[in-house]
């Protein structure tokens, strides 16, 4: 038993070390603070979501959503304050509306909201809206573990995965 074990420690921890580090990480490229929400798909609940934010972004900065997920696809979406370009002239910048797959809860401060894809009721919240989330990479037979950069052009989304 005591020969074993040396040879049983080995292949266990070959077996966590060759295992990929499941994160979703969110990197900010753009001048502004950009402040970031997530969807994913409730398990074993048919067509329930969840949508969480926000993660507030500073320039030239990353961020892990949530240690604790362990996603193969999600939905993002994000948004800057408006800021000035010049004297009366203000913009704000949205990430995850142009091409949007799925609509979902977001409200002005953190939220954390189930949707329901059948049931567009809005959350009893006075600043909720519904707006477009777009799809991020999806991972096969494993867990995501992505960087989604917004590019500093304010328009651009790259999406990189590590497969370790």
């Amino acid at each position: 038993m005591s020969a074993l074990r040396p040879v049983l420690l080995s292949i266990l921890l070959a077996t966590f070390s060759e295992q990929a580090c499941a994160e979703i990480k969110i990197c900010n490229q753009f001048p502004q603070t950009v402040y970031f929400s997530i969807a994913y798909a409730q398990p074993g609940y048919n067509d329930s979501y969840i949508s969480r934010g926000w993660l507030a972004l500073q320039p030239n900065g990353c961020d892990q959503f949530d240690s604790a997920l362990h996603l193969s696809v999600f939905w993002y979406y994000a948004e800057t304050n408006a800021y000035f370009v010049r004297k009366h002239v203000t913009n704000t910048n949205f990430w995850g509306t142009v091409r949007a797959d799925k609509k979902f809860w977001v409200a002005t401060n953190s939220f954390n909201f189930i949707n329901n894809l059948n049931n567009n009721q809005a959350p009893n919240d006075p600043g909720a809206k519904l707006v477009g989330f777009t799809r991020s990479i999806e991972a096969k037979d494993s867990e995501l573990n992505e960087t989604l950069t917004i590019e500093a052009d304010g328009i651009n989304v790259t999406q990189s995965v590590d497969n370790q």
